[in-house]
């Protein structure tokens, strides 16, 4: 579809360039607005975010090669630090000598000796003199190396501070990454259960099918409550009621010559009574 839709495009603005002249411009724009907007609605989410993981992983090479960099620099920085503070003790003896140079040429003496070797005043004082020279030329060397070594620690600084906000904004990059995918799998879980067909006439079976189960079982449980009545048990579950004594003698003598009813006779082991003749 989106590529019929591209030459389909395509053809419009060349017959559109031909037909229109010089109005053709305005409406290859105007259409290109539109194949453009057409584009991107064709571009599914999904796609999207795999474009996305893709330009997060491109940023790799380039972290990587900086990482590099400032790591390069560090151990600059280190060597530079060894190479001074080397240096520095190399002067602390050498001004050492110079001083104790000067003080023996104050003595005024004309000959020293220095571990059994006799030198003259003027050799003396030249070997100050080249000491003095080579010191000053040290000392200019080490100060010149500490500017360089703060350029080079500043440096050094700014860049670790530009990795730190490369890698900060990579990892915030892959937290949003994954909230959009933790959005989209709802999403997509939400869009399954709403596309869902049911049929409804199954559930109507289903339920069919519970009820003939449910009164089925009802039917063998009366059938038992009934075996048990059959075999003799006492129905303890049913609530008895009492009967009534009858008085059938005396229902029959009211019936038949207009008697008021009376209380109940009451019959005794070897006598009974009745109505007089």
């Amino acid at each position: 579809m989106l590529k019929r839709l591209i030459t389909g495009t395509a053809a419009a603005a060349l017959a559109g360039t031909m037909l229109l002249g010089s109005d053709a411009s305005s409406y290859v724009k105007t259409m290109s607005h539109n194949v453009r907007d057409a584009v991107r609605q064709e571009i599914s989410v999904e796609f999207e975010l795999d474009r996305i993981r893709t330009e997060v992983d491109d940023l790799l090479p380039e972290i990587k090669k900086h990482l590099k960099t400032v790591a390069s620099q560090s151990v600059d920085v280190k060597d530079l630090e060894r190479s001074i503070a080397s240096r520095e003790a190399s002067l602390a003896q050498q001004k050492e000598a110079i001083l104790t140079l000067r003080k023996d040429l104050e003595a005024g003496h004309s000959t020293y000796t220095y571990r059994t070797v006799s030198y003259s005043r003027a050799e003396v004082e030249a070997d100050l003199a080249h000491r003095f020279a080579s010191f000053c030329t040290a000392e200019d060397c080490v100060k010149r190396d500490h500017q360089i070594l703060t350029a080079q620690r500043d440096t050094l600084r700014a860049n670790q501070r530009k990795l730190d906000t490369m890698l900060s904004r990579k990892q915030d990059l892959a937290v949003k990454i994954a909230q959009l995918e933790a959005r989209l799998r709802q999403v997509q879980a939400a869009e399954a259960i709403n596309s869902m067909q049911v049929d409804d006439s199954q559930l109507a079976r289903v339920e069919q099918l519970i009820r003939d189960v449910g009164h089925a079982l009802d039917v063998r449980e009366s059938m038992l409550e009934t075996e048990g009545q059959v075999l003799g048990r006492i129905p303890v579950e049913e609530a008895s009621q009492p009967t009534e004594p009858t008085d059938l003698l005396g229902d029959i003598d009211r019936h038949f010559r207009g008697v008021p009813a009376g209380p109940a006779v009451s019959t005794e082991s070897g006598s009974s009574s009745g109505p007089q003749l």
